[in-house]
């Protein structure tokens, strides 16, 4: 089943982060693979090669050994810092979590709870402050 991703979203709960170091990494970088994430199941706590861990989607990677698995594509899990009645425009989705960028040019990662999508419509009369101010939280792009 394919999903069709909203082309922008409008926050409805804020969503403050705190990782100042979150794990990112390229494609064929090896990574080291630890636990899968009990709320959000699509998540595996990685460890990059500069040593940053945290929630990756299993999409992301394949697995080759019982701990270690090859990046399939880039990942960067800086999440947005966002308030209610920001508008955002959605780049990806993984695991119930979207990757947005802001009015101001920011990318991370926020909540597919903390958003609704809207149409082009009612985006370009809102007034909401737009904040993505991008800092990472302890979960990394998805699973916090």
């Amino acid at each position: 089943m394919t999903t069709t991703l909203p082309k922008r979203v409008r926050v409805i709960e804020p969503h403050i982060t705190s990782d100042p170091n979150p794990v990112r990494f390229r494609a064929g970088d090896v990574l080291g693979v630890g636990h899968r994430d009990q709320q959000w199941t699509s998540y595996v706590w990685c460890t990059d090669q500069a040593g940053r861990a945290g929630w990756v989607p299993d999409s992301y990677f394949r697995m080759t050994g019982p701990h270690e698995a090859v990046a399939l594509r880039d990942y960067d899990a800086t999440e947005l810092t966002v308030a209610r009645g920001d508008v955002l425009d959605v780049l990806d989705e993984a695991g119930g979590w979207y990757l947005c960028r802001s009015a101001l040019g920011v990318s991370g990662w926020v909540p597919g709870d903390v958003v609704e999508p809207i149409d082009d419509e009612s985006a370009a009369g809102d007034g909401g402050a737009e904040t993505g101010e991008g800092a990472a939280s302890e979960g990394g792009g998805g699973a916090g």
